[in-house]
C-alpha cells in the first residue's frame, strides 16, 4: 500500500453513470467537487498528522483510507447541492463510518502507513516530547522499569 493522489475522477468513478449525468446538469457542480476535494484531503492530512503519523504530499491520501476519503468527499459534495436523491441513508452511513475512522487516527488509536515521500512538517500531534527547563531527569527512576 502507498499514498496516492485523490482526483475528482476517483470520486465520480464511485457513483452511478446516471448520477454523474444528473450532476453534470447542475451548474457549477464540478467546481464545487474540486473545492470540496481539496478541502477534505487537507483536513485528512491534518488529522493524520495530529494522530502522530507522518503525512504524504499535498493532495495524497493513504490507500488504506482511500474509500473513507471518497465517502467524505462524496457526502459533502452531495450535501452542497440542491436536494437530490443522492443523499441516501446508505451513503450517510458510509460517511459516518469514515468520520469514526478518522477520529481513531486523530486520537492515535489507529496508525496509517508511512508515505514514500513524507512531508517534513512540524505541528501538533500526540507524539511524546520531553520539555526541559534546565532540569535534568534522574535516570534512577527508570532503573527498575519493566521488572515484575
Amino acid at each position: 500500500m502507498s499514498w496516492n493522489t485523490l482526483a475528482t475522477t476517483d470520486i465520480t468513478a464511485e457513483i452511478l453513470p446516471d448520477e454523474v449525468t444528473m450532476l453534470n446538469t447542475i451548474q457549477g457542480s464540478s467546481s464545487i467537487l474540486a473545492t470540496i476535494l481539496a478541502t477534505v484531503t487537507a483536513e485528512i492530512l491534518a488529522q493524520i498528522l495530529v494522530g502522530g503519523n507522518q503525512i504524504g504530499q499535498p493532495g495524497t491520501v493513504p490507500d488504506q483510507i482511500r474509500s473513507d476519503a471518497i465517502a467524505l468527499v462524496r457526502w459533502k459534495w452531495f450535501c452542497s447541492l440542491p436536494k437530490t436523491d443522492l443523499q441516501s441513508e446508505f451513503r450517510r452511513a458510509q460517511y459516518d463510518e469514515a468520520v469514526k475512522r478518522l477520529e481513531k487516527i486523530r486520537e492515535g488509536r489507529e496508525k496509517v502507513e508511512i508515505p514514500t515521500q513524507p512531508q517534513n512538517v512540524t505541528g501538533p500531534s500526540f507524539r511524546l516530547q520531553t520539555i526541559r527547563r534546565g532540569h535534568r531527569v534522574g535516570t534512577r527512576s527508570f532503573d527498575k522499569l519493566g521488572e515484575t
